[in-house]
């Protein structure tokens, strides 16, 4: 035999563009009535590579030869180099070892092993709609290559042509295995949206740690979903990883809907450590760049599941990505209190002044208290923007009883936070009034300039106050200059001859509003203190204003009206003389 092996052997079949390479050494050693174990030796091959499709160049050629077929006739389709196509991981995956699954309907039409039915996860015959058999139907014996190639069981002598096909209807489960076997061979063929073969099996495996325990969506199966991890008399069930296929198919199918129901019953039966583990486990495939859209739905789905207190913002997504709290609409108002140090009191006072805006709900029997995000950040960025009046006063550099001027003379406005007693002032407000107050920044100033508190001191008597000062430099009339750039007024210098045409502008309001003070009436009218007293006591003319300073002392101011009834009261006198 050896020296016909040397030889080309006698019966020399094609191979099938499907058949797999271990089924058509089988088939060629049946035909030349060789064992099998004579042809796999020759080949220098184990029984373990022979009937796994790990078949080297070496074996390969020599192979050829026998067959006399040109070198490369037989490629990926038929399982040659298999590992290195898929890649190791998902190879050692999905790759049935020492096993084979069969079409029913296929092997009827030509009896010869498939390739497609050494993947595990193939458990349909997308040609006829068929579920493929993996044991034998009268013992449950795991049927061996060596089995199906001899027709029948090996246990049970069950033959394997006569088994009633299981016929499937699930549209789902069909599509799914469709797709999922016709992108096995096109690299740029997609089982569901942007996902090639490998990269849908990489989603897959992860998405399998949310699926994992839950309802069948497809409807296969009236059990929990389980995969690898439970095993079926001692080997890896075929139809529960192809269901679980089916589900991740599903689950992205009407994307982002379905992907939310699985995560909303996910987490109902998940709690603890397990489901942190789980969401750890799946949150891997969200790190890759070409499942960002996945990423997105997820980050978005957890945002909403925090707003409506249903998640705390310890939770797994939120350590890994702390900026997405950035996003919520609420915050637990345990937390509100933690992190700003307000009451409980008064965050719901500062909701029944709608400062704030707390809603209750009732999530597992419990009572909980959501704070609206937004108002929550303007309601902080206020109160970290109000300032006292002690500190307007020093950014002004005046005492405090004459902030309160500025306040009155509508500068500045006043703020309250809900009840509060307290009166305070925007940070804002206060600095853009200075800084429109502020002098240019000079080298040198003149000798003959006054700084800003001597202005006060200087001409007070002339009523010379802050509120002079803010109004003529709004208004221009004053042009205030500094050495530096410091940002208070306490550094400003103003022009003495622009401070006294100012004053003329303060005399004349004065005048306008009150009238003329007693010693220019006397200049007026030309007369002397006792002569207009007089008068205005014969007369019983009296001030139209008067004005009682603090030490007691008073002024009198006469209006245009009132100097003229005195002027004529003293022509009157004077004719009379």
């Amino acid at each position: 035999m050896k020296n016909e092996m040397h030889k080309q052997l006698l019966i020399r079949p094609f191979i099938v563009s499907d058949e797999s390479i271990s089924g058509f050494l089988y088939r060629v050693s049946i035909m030349n009535r060789y064992r099998f174990s004579y042809l796999y030796n020759y080949l220098h091959l184990s029984i373990y590579e022979a009937q796994n499709n790990e078949f080297n160049q070496e074996a390969l050629q020599m192979f050829a030869a026998l067959v006399d077929r040109e070198n490369g006739f037989i490629n990926e389709r038929n399982g040659y180099k298999l590992k290195s196509f898929l890649g190791a991981e998902l190879y050692t995956k999905i790759i049935m070892k020492n096993k084979v699954k069969y079409c029913p309907i296929c092997i009827q039409e030509k009896y010869y092993h498939r390739t497609a039915w050494c993947f595990t996860p193939f458990h349909l015959c997308i040609v006829h709609k068929v579920k493929l058999v993996d044991q034998c139907p009268q013992c449950r014996q795991m049927i061996s290559l060596s089995a199906f190639m001899n027709r029948e069981c090996e246990k049970c002598f069950f033959n394997f042509e006569i088994i009633q096909p299981d016929v499937c209807d699930n549209l789902i489960f069909f599509e799914s295995q469709t797709n999922i076997q016709n992108a096995l061979w096109e690299k740029d063929r997609f089982v569901i949206a942007n996902c090639n073969f490998n990269k849908f099996f990489r989603l897959a495996y992860c998405s399998f740690h949310l699926l994992i325990g839950g309802i069948d969506y497809t409807a296969m199966s009236a059990e929990h979903l389980s995969f690898f991890h439970n095993q079926f008399e001692g080997v890896r069930s075929g139809l529960k990883l192809a269901i679980g296929l089916a589900n991740v198919y599903w689950m992205y199918l009407d994307f982002p809907n379905n992907f939310y129901m699985v995560l909303n019953d996910f987490l109902k039966r998940n709690v603890g450590s397990q489901r942190y583990e789980r969401l750890s486990a799946f949150g891997i495939i969200l790190e890759e760049p070409e499942f960002y859209m996945i990423a997105e739905a997820y980050n978005a789905y957890f945002i909403k599941q925090i707003d409506n207190g249903n998640v705390r913002k310890d939770f797994s997504v939120f350590k890994r990505n702390p900026n997405l709290l950035e996003h919520r609409g609420r915050v637990r108002r345990e937390e509100v209190r933690q992190t700003t140090g307000i009451a409980y009191e008064k965050l719901h006072e500062l909701n029944d002044y709608n400062e704030l805006h707390i809603e209750t709900k009732y999530t597992n029997g419990q009572q909980r208290y959501l704070v609206d995000k937004s108002k929550l950040d303007s309601y902080l960025s206020t109160k970290q923007n109000l300032i006292s009046k002690k500190e307007v006063g020093l950014i002004f550099g005046i005492i405090p009883n004459s902030v309160q001027k500025i306040v009155d003379a509508g500068y500045l406005t006043p703020t309250r936070l809900a009840n509060s007693p307290k009166v305070n002032y925007q940070f804002q407000e206060v600095n853009k009034l200075v800084e429109d107050c502020l002098g240019v920044v000079v080298e040198e100033i003149s000798p003959s300039m006054v700084k800003f508190h001597h202005v006060l001191s200087k001409y007070a008597k002339h009523s010379f106050t802050i509120l002079e000062i803010i109004s003529f430099t709004l208004s221009g009339q004053l042009m205030p200059y500094r050495l530096n750039e410091s940002k208070t007024l306490v550094e400003n210098y103003y022009d003495e001859e622009q401070l006294k045409d100012c004053m003329e502008l303060i005399k004349k309001r004065k005048q306008e509003k009150n009238g003329v003070c007693f010693n220019d009436v006397m200049k007026i009218l030309k007369v002397g203190e006792k002569k207009l007293w007089k008068v205005l006591n014969d007369e019983g003319i009296k001030a139209d204003f008067t004005l009682i300073w603090k030490d007691g002392r008073k002024r009198y101011y006469f209006k245009e009206e009132t100097i003229s009834r005195i002027q004529e009261c003293l022509n009157y006198r004077g004719r009379i003389s």
